[in-house]
């Protein structure tokens, strides 16, 4: 391959998911294109996620008492032949968008080449990344095709609308047509293979959305410099299924699902100014929709909607970061 002599870090960012991370890892370290290096940021977990490491040997040292403080080491060990290893304990849960920010960051300091991003409940197929890679001389920035536990494709194929700012779902319809690929404008952390010379360009995952979000705009931003790519074969395996028939809506998905709306919205105006107005009303469309899902999801329904105003408010203020 062309690219086989460009470094390839992985970046994973867990929270109280010990059990999860071990899988994710196991499928990082499997992989029949080794990665050159795993950046690992620990959203300050309490599930003794550190410890848990430490007796599976993934990092070499016992972690210390007090926990309170960024705790960083740095090893070689087996599973990566001699590449690094990154263990980043920060202080405080700075939720997905900020882990990625620091893990992103942290990454650039080895001259990697490649970043391949992705949450702590995936779990790659072995042969993920050579797949991904086979795709680097037509794109700088590919997702692989994910999995669920019952062997269903997740459909992901589809755009954001650069009038609504609405995420357009297709039922992949570029595969069922026999392509191998096709184009997006989006991402997603569950996955992504970007290219430094990308992050270079669109700077590093903005931790201000806290939880969602981050990974579509930093698709979006990505796809003026590249075409962003979907593909069909290398593979990557959700862990854990969500369905909303069993989890109805929850505080965190209405907050920052309709706040972090705002957020999206202003990166949209800044590099598609021309639908300022109607994506503005888009943002009314969706907090009806928060409403309905709330009155016919929901037993809570008062803290419900409380939350949804006050998600709106703070989008409109542009209070963002945590804010639950």
């Amino acid at each position: 391959m062309k690219n086989s002599s460009e470094k390839v870090f992985a970046v994973i960012v867990t929270f109280n998911r010990i059990e999860l991370l071990l899988e994710c890892l196991n499928g990082v370290f499997r992989q029949t294109r080794p990665v050159d290096g795993l950046i690992l940021i620990d959203n300050a977990s309490t599930d003794k996620t550190s410890l848990m490491l430490s007796e599976q040997k993934i990092i070499p040292v016992r972690p210390p008492e007090n926990l309170e403080d960024v705790w960083e080491v740095c090893h070689y060990p087996g599973q990566l032949s001699g590449n690094p290893l990154v263990y980043l304990r920060l202080p405080n849960n700075e939720g997905g968008a900020g882990g990625f920010h620091e893990g992103v960051k942290k990454a650039l300091e080895f001259k990697c080449d490649w970043l391949w991003m992705m949450d702590d409940d995936v779990e790659p197929d072995e042969d993920c990344l050579r797949g991904q890679l086979d795709f680097a001389e037509v794109s700088k920035c590919i997702h692989p095709r994910k999995y669920f536990q019952d062997g269903k494709p997740h459909e992901w194929e589809g755009y954001i609308s650069p009038v609504t700012g609405r995420r357009v779902f297709q039922p992949d319809i570029s595969f069922q047509k026999g392509f191998s690929f096709c184009t997006i404008n989006t991402g997603c952390f569950e996955g992504m293979l970007i290219h430094r010379s990308i992050v270079e360009k669109i700077g590093l995952p903005d931790k201000r959305f806290f939880l969602g979000s981050d990974d579509s705009v930093y698709g979006f931003l990505a796809h003026f410099h590249t075409p962003v790519l979907y593909v069909k074969t290398p593979r990557i395996n959700k862990k854990k299924i969500y369905r909303v028939e069993d989890n109805p809506i929850s505080d965190r998905s209405i907050y920052y699902g309709m706040r972090n709306t705002f957020l999206v919205q202003k990166y949209m105006n800044q590099r598609i100014p021309r639908y300022r107005l109607v994506r503005s009303f888009f943002l009314l469309v969706k907090f009806m929709d928060y409403a309905l899902n709330i009155l016919q999801n929901r037993k809570g329904k008062v803290r419900g909607y409380r939350i949804l105003f006050r998600a709106f408010k703070d989008g409109i203020s542009g209070s963002f970061g945590k804010g639950l």
